[in-house]
């Protein structure tokens, strides 16, 4: 790395870093229902100060704005995004929280607080990199765009309407808690409504003088704990092995009437070669199976929502970049990984065709939990690799 780069990122302010990551976790965006605006506003007001182009963007809810904001290069180049949600999980049980959760507390080497890993300090990160980039006349060349969205929590369309609007680039690091770990894929999930349908009768009835809805339901079960076990023996170089699970269920208007209708939703993780029509046919097949069996029992199946899985190659000059820039700051070659949750990384890869991955600070095995937490030094770690790959990729 040339010298010049490395005063730069030396001289980054990680300092900075916690105070805005400390002022990002006061504005309460819980989602349901988010109320991103404040925060977007706040993003929006200090980047401007700073003199960083910025602007706020009133779809897909004008009550829920979103902010884009770039560097631009003396000279044209490629475009590099930084990616991050604004909303937060919601906080639960407020009694089990050592300190309340918006206000981020630092303890001995952590901050902790709703969203100090996923992913407001990330969020600080990117303005302290546009900042830090700013003050030195940087980057020479190319675009370095910020992306705060909305409703990524409850997989509401915040980045897919930028992407749709024409804020793209030729690469993005969405900033999601990798424990500072490159997360060039991850398993996509999709869940199907299940409904099994039969005659109600009387539970007098010797069995099997009537169908008998519940136990084509625990055909089922069976079915789908063996289909379960045979995808688990399926790997990948990346990601964790396939699952399919039951998830919810409801059923029965009496105690003693057999059941007329069960509802089910199976959860079903995917690998990258998976897609959703093919898991329809997949259960489709179970079912088809089941109610040949089961007499007298009919089945719906419809498909409710799904996250596409996602992979970006290894050699692509995305990781390639994120990969030397961690071995430059902390000395050692990055992990790479396989995070076993979704992100907005989905919406790059499979609407808009660009090379993504995941890579921030934070233990993603704290979030959507009480007491919340991320390292100080992670942050700062996390914000000088992040500079590092941007002058490499726009600049190198």
């Amino acid at each position: 790395m040339a010298r010049h780069s490395d005063d730069l990122i030396t001289a980054l302010d990680a300092d900075l870093i916690v105070d805005l990551t400390r002022r990002l976790v006061a504005f309460d965006t819980q989602n349901p229902p988010g109320n991103e605006k404040q925060c977007a506003e706040f993003i929006h007001c200090t980047l401007s100060e700073w003199g960083i182009e910025a602007e706020l963007v009133g779809e897909p809810d004008p009550d829920r704005p979103q902010l884009v904001a770039w560097l631009r290069g003396r000279e044209p180049g490629p475009t590099l995004i930084l990616n991050g949600h604004m909303d937060t999980v919601g906080a639960g049980d407020l009694q089990a929280w050592r300190h309340p959760p918006l206000e981020a507390i630092v303890e001995d080497d952590r901050l902790c607080g709703l969203g100090t890993a996923d992913m407001k300090g990330a969020l600080a990160i990117a303005m302290v990199v546009l900042k830090t980039l700013k003050e030195a006349g940087r980057p020479r060349a190319g675009t370095l765009m910020f992306q705060s969205a909305m409703g990524e929590e409850m997989d509401e369309p915040g980045t897919r309407t930028l992407l749709q609007k024409g804020y793209t680039g030729d690469w993005a690091i969405v900033l999601e808690p990798t424990d500072l770990r490159i997360g060039p894929g991850t398993r996509g999930a999709c869940w199907h409504d299940i409904t099994f349908i039969g005659p109600s009768a009387h539970c007098g009835l010797v069995p099997g003088e009537t169908a008998d809805v519940m136990q084509a339901v625990s055909a089922f079960g069976s079915a789908i704990a063996e289909l379960h076990a045979a995808i688990s023996q399926k790997a990948h170089h990346l990601m964790p092995s396939p699952a399919c699970r039951i998830t919810r269920i409801e059923g029965g208007r009496a105690h003693n009437a057999t059941v007329d209708t069960c509802r089910l939703t199976v959860d079903r993780r995917m690998l990258p070669e998976e897609s959703f029509d093919g898991i329809t046919h997949e259960l489709t097949a179970l079912l088809d199976d089941i109610v040949q069996r089961h007499p007298g029992v009919s089945y719906e199946v419809a498909f409710v929502a799904g996250n596409e899985p996602t992979e970006t190659s290894l050699e692509n000059r995305l990781i390639r970049a994120l990969d030397a820039a961690h071995e430059a700051v902390l000395g050692g070659k990055a992990e790479v990984w396989g995070p076993p949750y979704g992100s907005d990384m989905r919406n790059f890869v499979w609407d808009a065709g660009i090379p993504a991955t995941n890579f921030g600070p934070g233990d993603f095995t704290v979030c959507h939990q009480p007491n919340e937490h991320v390292k100080i030094e992670d942050l700062a770690n996390g914000a000088r690799i992040v500079l590092a790959a941007t002058l490499d990729l726009l600049e190198g």
